[in-house]
């Protein structure tokens, strides 16, 4: 049986990757900082097919142990955050994929998939931006981070030998998605929420971007060196990406600003409200930024390694919604 490493195994991407393989009779070893918890319902439980590491993704050591034997090194691993110290975002979003692909590489490991952002197109990119349009750090420390990590692995695949894929998901969502789907759900049922006027939503629901992985690392040489934006390929307006739950929550959504207001307006608050009120209120200027976005990302490059998005968006919902109630966070149907 082939074996998969991969990092960050006990987050919401990590997992599903892992389940996937598992499910196809791959060996899986995962890494992580922690075991998954089983008394948080928002997290996922651990698999009993999945052989768990804890460990630091920039140990040298800890890496030769996850990745030894291996086929396949899928790095998920991440500061997914909107804003924070930058050092941090350069230690394990920039340099961190660089030391796994090595230490893959040095264990004869054939493929490594790196889970980098559409994020580095910035936030102000024109409308069907696809992998050759211009990257942006857009003083963003996710962004900055996530262009660096794509840099740092160029010409470290070595044609029929090891092969470097690399993969730029849009906004994943589904059953325990953080940023897409648990923060917005607790803020919409305790009316804390803005509506970003104008804004969208290039989402992609998990199962189609584990789909996208496997297809891109499938790819071998053909899809080397090589980024594949993973979209659903289709820009939903926030208010009705978000809409569509508050209406399950019997919710009249939430106040609606411009783009232009909202983002002045966050960043002085955020500067004048205890830390405890601007962390539970989650006001951070950065945060509007992702949500002024106004493009589309083209999906055209992965469509043509013959990748389609299987779950559709209303599907998405559904599922999503039927977790939402299993953990009490949407009411009961």
């Amino acid at each position: 049986m082939p074996t998969v490493a991969i990092t960050g195994v006990s987050g919401f991407i990590g997992d599903a990757v892992a389940r996937r393989y598992a499910d196809n009779g791959w060996t899986v070893r995962g890494l992580d900082l922690r075991l998954p918890d089983p008394a948080d319902p928002l997290t996922p439980d651990a698999d009993p097919r999945v052989d768990y590491l804890i460990g630091d993704v920039t140990s040298p050591q800890t890496l030769r142990g996850l990745v030894e034997g291996s086929d396949l090194v899928v790095h998920t691993a991440a500061i997914v955050a909107e804003s924070g110290d930058w050092a941090e975002f350069d230690r394990i979003n920039a340099r961190a994929p660089r030391q796994v692909a090595l230490a893959a590489r040095e264990a004869g490991a054939g493929s490594f998939v790196h889970l980098s952002s559409v994020m580095v197109h910035g936030f102000a990119f024109p409308d069907g931006i696809d992998e050759d349009g211009p990257l942006d750090h857009a003083t963003n420390p996710y962004c900055a981070s996530k262009i660096r990590s794509e840099h740092l692995l160029r010409g470290l695949d070595i044609p029929g030998e090891f092969h470097v894929h690399v993969v730029r998901p849009g906004d994943v969502y589904g059953p325990m998605s953080m940023p897409w789907i648990i923060r917005p759900i607790q803020h919409i049922r305790s009316r804390t929420y803005l509506v970003v006027k104008g804004g969208v939503i290039n989402h992609v629901y998990i199962d189609n971007l584990v789909d996208a992985i496997e297809v891109v690392a499938a790819g071998g040489a053909r899809t080397s060196g090589r980024a594949f934006i993973a979209t659903d390929g289709v820009a939903t307006p926030a208010r009705d990406f978000w809409g569509w739950y508050a209406e399950q929550l019997g919710s009249g959504f939430a106040p609606t600003l411009p783009g232009w207001l909202a983002e002045p307006l966050v960043g002085a608050a955020a500067a004048i409200l205890p830390d405890s009120l601007r962390r539970r209120l989650d006001l951070d200027r950065q945060s509007i930024r992702y949500l002024r976005r106004r493009g589309a990302y083209s999906n055209a490059a992965l469509r043509s390694l013959g990748w389609e998005p299987r779950v559709s968006l209303e599907e998405g919902r559904a599922r999503t919604a039927a977790w939402l109630r299993q953990v009490g966070l949407l009411p009961a149907a």
